[in-house]
């Protein structure tokens, strides 16, 4: 399976989604609502990391190593659960003290709503909420932003076992099988001005 066009976000979706949700906190700390801090946090999470739904549901505070710029994150392999670590990016390794700070807590799950630790589903529905409220693509799931991450990270890096261990691929067949294609950018980008 290739990863077409509909399935990732380029850089300028990327940051209108990281500039509205950003903005939304703003306005939600003003009137004591949580919604606007859990959603930029959620938001910046995925689109940091590539994590899946259920490892971001899964996540504890204590499984945050803010020394070392790491996570541990407990995933499924050949339908055994293992830990690894991951490594988060400074801004990330930042974001989540903030948030932590605001939030007062040091440990238990790192997305609590209202009504207690949420959920794969509840984090899908924050996600969606979000897409809405940035005016992007309905169809762009919480799925997608592993799939940005990992398409820009190959972009930046050219190093397909650095995307395939921050994904958590058991093999690198499977990442370069979905990333290893040429970005739908670079072929439009290709194509334009051609005979010019």
């Amino acid at each position: 399976m290739v990863i077409d066009r509909e399935k990732y976000m380029d850089a300028k979706e990327v940051r209108q989604l990281r500039i509205v949700t950003e903005a939304k906190v703003i306005v939600d700390l003003k009137k004591g609502r949580i919604t606007g801090p859990l959603m930029w946090m959620l938001v910046d999470l995925a689109l940091s990391t590539g994590l899946r739904v259920s490892e971001m549901a899964g996540l504890k505070i204590e499984h945050i190593d803010f020394k070392r710029g790491s996570m541990k994150v407990t995933r499924l392999k050949r339908k055994k659960k293992s830990a690894e670590s991951i490594a988060i990016g400074n801004d990330l390794v930042q974001h989540l003290r903030e948030y932590l700070e605001w939030d007062d807590r040091k440990k238990g799950p790192l997305f609590v709503g209202q009504r207690g630790p949420m959920t794969s589903r509840g984090l899908q529905q924050t996600w969606k909420a979000a897409i809405r409220r940035a005016g992007l693509p309905e169809e762009l799931s919480i799925h997608s932003a592993r799939h940005t991450l990992a398409t820009h990270l190959l972009k930046k890096t050219g190093n397909l076992r650095q995307v395939q261990k921050q994904l958590g691929h058991a093999s690198p067949a499977t990442t370069a099988n979905m990333y290893a294609d040429i970005a739908f950018d670079d072929l439009r980008e290709g194509v334009n001005g051609l005979y010019d």
